[in-house]
């Protein structure tokens, strides 16, 4: 009988990886890791824990132990909830609380996040009591200009912009305004190492998509090359795909709506002229 590999999560050394289980009897488990290590685990050890589907990217004991230290019950929040944690995607916690013997309320964004070098960790942002100022608007060690802070608060678009770390080391980041926080907030930017649909992005395919320009893409598929344009989401961490028709029918109804709204406008000024 062919022996079927299931993916798991181990917890080696206080740290949850990924890996890969096989077991002839079904009560012990064979278990490779993604870095190569090789042991067998009990089914029912605590420190063993089965994939519940292929989008989930960590641990549900990995998630219940990073929430906890963040004053979140994992095992309270609905299920779809806890789902798209271990998906790895944010979700907006509002709780209450007593303080001085009155009622007050936390609002804070989690997301499980995943660093080749550190591994698992959880982000918190905790929300504003007032909206953020130009002044205190900064991110990895990045001061963002007026045109920035305007174009993320006034106009809300995301922008792409150049951090720098405690040692000096740069990277490109993508920073937004979220109104349900008061605040900035940042996500990784799109890199040569990002998939789409399978297929690699060159490093100007990225870039450009990260300063928000609609990108045309080709892709090689079993039934031939499939052109997309493809701009990307950095809140919903996904991308967004029209078809070329699609796009170029979109620009058009734009500059049509545009060009109508200019005569209407024109029309209004010379009736006005002429009263």
């Amino acid at each position: 009988m062919e022996k079927q590999v299931t993916k798991v999560f181990v917890k080696i050394n206080q740290v949850w990886q990924k890996g890969t289980a096989v077991s002839a009897d079904g009560l012990t488990f064979k278990v490779k890791t993604n870095d190569n290590l090789s042991f067998e685990i009990e089914k029912g050890s605590t420190y063993l824990e089965f994939q519940k589907f292929a989008a989930q990217q960590f641990a549900v004991g990995d998630a219940k132990e990073k929430l906890e230290g963040a004053y979140v019950s994992f095992d309270k929040l609905p299920e779809n909830i806890q789902d798209a944690i271990i998906q790895g995607r944010e979700h907006l916690h509002s709780s209450s609380y007593i303080n001085e013997g009155k009622m007050k309320e936390s609002v804070k964004m989690v997301q499980m996040l995943y660093s080749p070098t550190s591994g698992s960790k959880l982000d918190v942002q905790i929300r504003r009591n007032d909206p953020v100022t130009l002044e205190q608007a900064k991110a990895y060690n990045h001061q963002f200009s007026k045109g920035e802070f305007d174009n993320m608060v006034k106009n809300g678009q995301t922008i792409s912009f150049t951090g720098s770390s405690m040692s000096g080391e740069t990277f490109i980041k993508l920073a937004y305004y979220e109104p349900k926080l008061n605040d900035i907030r940042t996500k990784s930017a799109l890199t040569a190492n990002t998939y789409f649909y399978g297929q690699q992005l060159t490093k100007q395919q990225a870039d450009s998509i990260n300063k928000g320009m609609e990108t045309e893409i080709t892709i090689g598929t079993k039934k031939g090359e499939k052109t997309y344009m493809v701009s990307y989401s950095a809140k919903a961490e996904k991308f967004i795909t029209k078809s070329v028709e699609q796009s170029k029918m979109n620009k058009m109804e734009v500059k049509n709506a545009v060009t109508a709204g200019g005569e209407k406008k024109r029309k209004r000024t010379n009736q006005a002229i002429s009263l």
